[in-house]
């Protein structure tokens, strides 16, 4: 589903205890830093699997500069990752993730870049399967969203947004990687104070080394945002679509919807999405996604969650061993804040789902996760 969002009110923002405003032409600087073990009893999801260990340390820099009409950030983000077994080889990640935001009196322009380089045992795990610490994931993406008000209840909407996915290691044979753009155009309407309805067009282009395999789809959907309460919210859509994949044909529904209410002390979440989602192999394939979130505090110090997944892909993606039929997951954790700048928490997740291809068996995993975290203050430089 090419689902249109639509930016929060940017608000003032300061810099911290005693700091001048943002648009004084200051930067912010907000860091942390982390680190975690954690045991996989089948980290690759395969029939033969075997548990391992792992040890990561992360750092995280997000900067951030305001003027009157204008905020930028910058994040990059580095983890150090080492594994038990040596054979799974190199599982650091790096990222970058950059964003600016024009305000002016009746439009908002948000502008987008990212660049992604990622062991294959986090990228592929939950789509190709094809696995390994000795392959990567390199992946560029840049994205444009604009609004327009042209009356207090109508507004214009657009989005544009570009990924270029490329492999490199043992394993980047098996995936030619792909370039992927996609966008929508369309007219929101606010029909009351709580509810808002949007008309839009979509479509997406699929271009990929895999012969005869470059794919597009367009079509045309509908989206309504109901806010029940302060707390309640709902936001459902639905489209039609006309899917050209592999040199077939087809027509096909896309949907989405989420629900998310907020209590004194914690929040529950559900959402639903059906879409076409591009995988390294070089195809687009059909996928169902379901998630649950329940979030509470338990004291001042300690918070308490549950987290629910499940995956299920078509059966042409089956077939063509490019995915697993589902994955299933179910996670309970706890934090706890020692200190303001401090928190300690906990994971435990059980994960069923099938091997590849068509003669599927039932693979079961479980992970234990750890993780120290310091978020040290913001500090602002006038720079």
């Amino acid at each position: 589903m090419r689902q249109i969002a639509y930016p929060a009110a940017l608000g003032s923002c300061v810099l911290g205890s005693g700091a001048t405003p943002l648009w004084a032409a200051e930067w912010s600087i907000t860091p942390s830093y982390s680190a975690s073990t954690d045991y996989d009893s089948n980290r690759r999801l395969t029939t033969d699997g075997k548990g391992t260990g792992a040890g990561v340390l992360t750092a995280d820099v997000k900067f951030k500069r305001a003027l009157e009409d204008i905020q930028f950030s910058i994040e990059p983000r580095y983890a150090l990752r080492r594994f038990s077994d040596s054979s799974l080889g190199n599982g650091d990640d790096r990222t970058v993730n950059s964003e600016i935001n024009w305000v002016r009196e009746r439009s908002l322009l948000n502008l987008t870049a990212s660049y992604w380089d990622q062991s294959t045992l986090a990228t592929e795990l939950l789509e190709t399967g094809l696995v390994s610490g000795d392959t990567h994931r390199r992946q560029a993406q840049a994205g444009a969203s604009w609004n327009w008000n042209q009356t207090e209840r109508r507004m214009f909407v657009a989005q544009l947004s570009y990924q270029d996915v490329s492999y490199y290691g043992r394993g980047s044979a098996q995936l030619p990687g792909y370039r992927y753009q996609s966008g929508s155009l369309g007219e929101q309407f606010a029909l009351t104070e709580r509810a808002s309805l949007t008309f839009s067009g979509f479509g997406s282009l699929l271009q990929s080394e895999t012969p005869g395999n470059s794919s597009h789809e367009v079509g045309l959907q509908a989206q309504i945002i109901y806010m029940f309460s302060e707390r309640t919210k709902l936001d459902a859509s639905l489209g039609q679509s006309r899917r050209m994949l592999s040199g077939t044909g087809s027509t096909g529904t896309d949907a989405s919807i989420s629900f998310t209410h907020s209590f004194d002390l914690g929040k529950l979440t559900f959402s639903y999405t059906r879409n076409l989602v591009p995988y390294g192999v070089g195809f687009l394939v059909q996928q169902q996604q379901y998630n649950a979130g329940y979030f509470r505090s338990l004291t001042p110090f300690l918070d308490a969650s549950v987290a629910l997944l499940r995956m299920q892909n078509n059966e042409t993606a089956v077939l063509l061993r490019v995915d697993r039929r589902n994955y299933n997951s179910v996670a309970a954790g706890l934090i706890w804040h020692p200190m303001e700048t401090w928190n300690l928490g906990v994971r435990l997740e059980g994960v069923r789902t099938q091997s590849p291809g068509f003669f599927a068996e039932t693979v079961n995993a479980w992970r234990a996760f750890m993780t120290l975290t310091w978020y040290p203050r913001p500090t602002s430089r006038s720079w």
